[in-house]
């Protein structure tokens, strides 16, 4: 994900002749929320039920399911299967430009298997070399672009008030839509995807690179903590151990994890541990977004772990949506500071940029086009501030960059894409004065620039 571009190319080659559709991913890449009973490959797809009565032949069903597979055949066979539409859509673009797809096919946890996968039959069931896995919905955040699917906070608010108005007859997160769509999260203590993966775990772990898991929040979370002690119990000395977190959470449960994650760092118990944490953009405008962030404990944190953890790696999570870009610059100038500050004691710290599509009234499509002016200020700005070590990363100007043509797309949407996208525009006025409502916050007054456009 974080590579250099420069070996990007030779990785396309080698997915091509497979085939023009072929993904690494789809085979060695898995997220399992098992608070849903849901998987998918790679976060752009959507994701789909896991039948329980296929993890009761195969505990490995958790990530081979057979929708799964019959798209790993489809790939194998040159076609595309349309969940994958984000990497297509990039793919179309005119002109060269990469997609996940692409990045993913230079990734050390793919490219040792490219043989081992093309080679293979399409419904061999494979265990994945890099685990993206939620334990539970827990979360004391309720961000604007996330749901009650992946935040208890945000599924007491729409149980207490209901779903989000919209121009549309389906509120926004309805409680009742939710749950007809199996999106609801099961309570912990009754959910038997959680039993499965545990009996699933001795066979998992002979064959995983990388584990890290998410939420909600995962630092809530006692299946979480049960893993540290598993792999302190067992030790995995060539595992990448990852947490995303929101570093929201109460001083006690950050000491706990500190504790945890020093121990098994200084024991060699696994390879590398690195701590991935979201935020969108700086300051007061990152507490809007993401509702229930203190930023300066924020900023305590992410320093405290880097003074803290002897060689533990961090990673920027920067869902870039509509109201990411005023203030963007600044998080950029913060990260820099933190790359001057600790690069000299051995500490990676990485960007990452996806862009936000659902809910489509937070993309940066909708966005009037004086924003794809500051977005170019904004490539302009850090392409002066290029540096492998110290500054911004050629890799994070290209995805940057593909967002900024990303937006430009719009320029060949036809009549009914366009009406959509007024309709994406009234929806997020809709929303963001429902959500100042609810939750005593002030929109004009934290984004003055967008003011009009609201």
């Amino acid at each position: 994900m974080f590579n250099d571009p420069s070996s990007i190319e030779e990785a396309v080659n080698k997915l091509n002749k497979v085939s023009p559709s072929f993904c690494m991913a789809k085979w060695m890449n898995t997220t399992i929320h098992l608070h849903l009973g849901r998987t998918h490959s790679c976060h752009l797809p959507p994701t789909h039920k896991i039948p329980l009565k296929e993890v009761k032949k195969n505990v490995s069903a958790l990530h081979n399911t057979q929708e799964k597979m019959k798209q790993r055949k489809m790939m194998l066979e040159g076609k595309r299967p349309k969940g994958c539409k984000s990497c297509w859509d990039i793919e179309d673009l005119p002109g060269t430009h990469y997609s996940d797809r692409h990045f993913h096919g230079q990734d050390c946890w793919t490219t040792p298997f490219y043989d081992k996968v093309a080679n293979s039959q399409w419904d061999t069931p494979i265990n994945p070399s890099y685990l993206e896995l939620s334990f539970s919905a827990g979360c004391n955040f309720k961000c604007s672009y996330c749901s009650p699917t992946f935040s208890t906070s945000w599924q007491k608010e729409v149980e207490k008030f209901g779903g989000y108005p919209q121009s549309g007859a389906v509120k926004h997160h309805s409680p009742l839509w939710l749950k007809s769509q199996g999106l609801m999260p099961m309570k912990d203590e009754e959910n038997p995807y959680i039993d499965a993966f545990w009996r699933w775990w001795p066979d998992l772990k002979k064959d995983l690179m990388f584990l890290r898991i998410t939420g909600g929040e995962p630092l809530l979370s006692q299946d979480t903590f049960k893993t540290f002690d598993m792999i302190n119990e067992e030790p995995m000395p060539d595992l990448e151990f990852s947490i995303n977190s929101n570093l929201g959470i109460p001083q006690v449960h950050f000491d706990k994890f500190i504790h945890k994650t020093k121990g098994l760092l200084e024991k060699k118990k696994i390879r590398h541990f690195m701590l991935h944490t979201s935020v969108d953009t700086y300051g007061p405008q990152a507490e809007y977004i993401r509702n229930g962030l203190d930023f300066e404990q924020y900023q305590r944190y992410v320093e405290r772990y880097l003074e803290e953890i002897p060689g533990g790696s961090l990673a920027f999570m920067c869902t870039f949506n509509a109201l990411s870009i005023d203030e963007f610059k600044p998080l950029l100038e913060w990260i820099i500071s933190l790359r001057r500050r600790f690069r000299q004691k051995g500490r990676d710290i990485y960007l990452d940029t996806p862009h936000l599509k659902y809910p489509d009234f937070m993309s940066v499509q909708i966005l009037p086009e004086s924003y794809r002016d500051k977005l170019q200020e904004l490539i302009d700005w850090a392409k002066e501030r290029e540096d492998p070590h110290y500054g911004i990363k050629a890799a994070e100007i290209l995805k940057l960059k593909r967002i900024l043509e990303w937006m430009k797309e719009v320029d060949q949407w036809d009549s009914s894409q366009l009406k959509q996208r007024d309709v994406s525009r009234k929806n997020f006025s809709l929303f963001f004065r429902e959500h100042d409502k609810r939750r005593g916050t002030n929109f004009k007054k934290l984004f003055p620039a967008l003011k009009k456009f609201y």
